[in-house]
C-alpha cells in the first residue's frame, strides 16, 4: 500500500515537467504587447520637430506604397493657445508626387494646447526612392509669456520608396523577343495579267465604295456638331466599359485604353504618332509647349504600367486596372468618373489577343 501512495506522488510531481516538454513554455516566449503598433510605425515615414511652444510632425502612409497607390501625407501642428500657425501652401504637387486631394480636420483641445492637421492625398509619378524635401513652417507667439515675433520651423526631409505595380516578381520588358523577320510566300501559278486585272477591278471597286461612303457621311455630318476631343473621348470610354473587355481580355482592354488616351492626345497637341513606341511619344508630347508639365509623369506611369500588361504578360488586379482607368480619364478632362469597372480575367483568351498588333511595341 506504501509503494503504491509513494508511486502516485510521484506522478504528481512529475506532471509539471511533462506538461513543460509537450510545449508549455515559460511565460517569457509569450509575444510581447506593443509589438504591432511598431510594426505599423515602421509602414510610416515621420520627422518630429519642436520648438518653443510648437510641435510639427510630417508623416507619409505608407513608406512603401505601389505606383497605383495613393499614399496620404499628414502634417500636425501641436501648439500652445496664442500661439498663431502660417501653415505651408503647396500647389499641384509635391516633387515627384502629384497633389489629388486635400481635407482640413476640425482643431482638437487638449488642455492648454490646440492640434491642427492637413491631409494630403498624394499620387506617385515613378518608380524608386522619391525625396519629400524639407517643410518650412511659420508661426507667430502671441502668448502672454511671448515676444509677440515670428519664427521659422523647419521638418527634416523623408524618402518614400515607391514599388511597381505588378510587385518584384513582374516581368521586365527587357525581357521581349524582338520581332520576327519577314515570311516568304509561296509563288502563285496565276499569270500576272490576271493578278493585275483582278487587282484592277477591286481598285475600282473600293474607289466607288469609298465615294458612296464619303458621300453619305457628308450629308449626315452637313447638321451634326463637331464633337470636341475631350467627348469624343468619354463616348469612347463609356463604349469600352459597355463592352465589358476587361472581364474576357485585359490585354485587349489596356490595348483600346491606350488608344482612346494617344487619339486624344494627338487631336489636342496636333501630333500625328500611330506608330510610335511609348518612349517615342512621350519624347514628342515633351517638346511641346502645349503640353501641361503636370501630364507629363502621370502619362508616364500610365503608358508604362500599361506596357507591362501588353506586352510583358502581367496580370493587373481590380486595383491596378481601376488605377490606370482613372489615369486615362485624368489625362482626357474628366477628373471625377462616375462609372465602375468589373473585376478583370487574370488569363487572356487567345483568339482576341491578335489586335494587340494595332499597338506599337516599346
Amino acid at each position: 500500500m506504501r509503494a503504491k501512495a509513494s508511486l502516485l506522488g510521484t506522478c504528481v510531481l512529475s506532471l509539471p515537467l511533462l506538461l513543460s516538454a509537450c510545449g508549455k513554455g515559460p511565460a517569457s516566449d509569450a509575444p510581447k504587447p506593443g509589438a504591432g503598433a511598431e510594426e505599423a510605425k515602421s509602414e510610416v515615414a515621420q520627422s518630429k520637430v519642436e520648438r518653443g511652444p510648437v510641435r510639427f510632425t510630417v508623416e507619409v502612409a505608407p513608406k512603401q506604397p505601389r505606383l497605383s497607390d495613393e499614399p496620404t501625407l499628414t502634417l500636425t501642428f501641436d501648439c500652445e493657445k496664442g500661439v498663431k500657425v502660417r501653415k505651408p501652401p503647396f500647389g499641384e504637387s509635391l516633387g515627384d508626387f502629384l497633389i489629388r486631394g486635400f481635407r482640413e480636420p476640425l482643431p482638437v483641445f487638449q488642455g492648454d494646447r490646440e492640434i491642427l492637421q492637413q491631409v494630403y492625398t498624394l499620387e506617385p509619378t515613378r518608380v524608386g526612392e522619391v525625396r519629400i524635401h524639407p517643410i518650412e513652417v511659420t508661426f507667430t507667439d502671441g502668448r502672454a509669456t511671448g515676444d509677440g515675433k515670428e519664427h521659422t520651423l523647419e521638418s527634416e526631409a523623408l524618402v518614400v520608396t515607391v514599388q511597381s505595380v505588378a510587385g518584384k516578381d513582374a516581368p521586365s520588358l527587357a525581357d521581349l523577343k524582338p520581332r520576327a523577320g519577314p515570311v516568304t510566300l509561296p509563288r502563285s501559278g496565276l499569270p500576272i495579267a490576271a493578278w493585275l486585272g483582278g487587282a484592277g477591278l477591286l481598285a475600282l471597286a473600293g474607289a466607288g465604295v469609298g465615294l458612296t461612303l464619303w458621300r453619305r457621311r457628308r450629308r449626315a455630318g452637313a447638321n451634326e456638331k463637331r464633337l470636341s476631343p475631350e467627348e469624343q473621348a468619354y463616348l469612347e470610354l463609356e463604349r469600352l466599359l459597355a463592352s465589358r473587355l476587361v472581364e474576357t481580355d485585359v490585354k485587349l482592354f489596356y490595348v483600346e485604353l491606350t488608344g482612346i488616351v494617344r487619339r486624344y492626345l494627338e487631336q489636342k497637341t496636333g501630333l500625328r504618332a500611330p506608330k510610335e513606341t511609348t518612349e517615342e511619344f512621350l519624347r514628342d508630347l515633351g517638346r511641346m509647349e502645349s503640353f501641361p508639365d503636370a501630364d507629363r509623369g502621370r502619362l508616364r506611369a500610365f503608358l508604362e504600367s500599361a506596357d507591362l500588361v501588353k506586352f510583358a504578360a502581367a496580370s493587373p488586379g481590380k486595383a491596378e486596372v481601376e488605377a490606370s482607368f482613372g489615369r486615362a480619364k485624368a489625362l482626357v478632362g474628366l477628373e471625377n468618373p462616375k462609372s465602375q469597372i468589373p473585376n478583370p480575367r487574370t488569363t487572356p483568351e487567345p483568339e482576341n489577343l491578335g489586335r494587340s498588333e494595332s499597338e506599337p511595341r516599346p
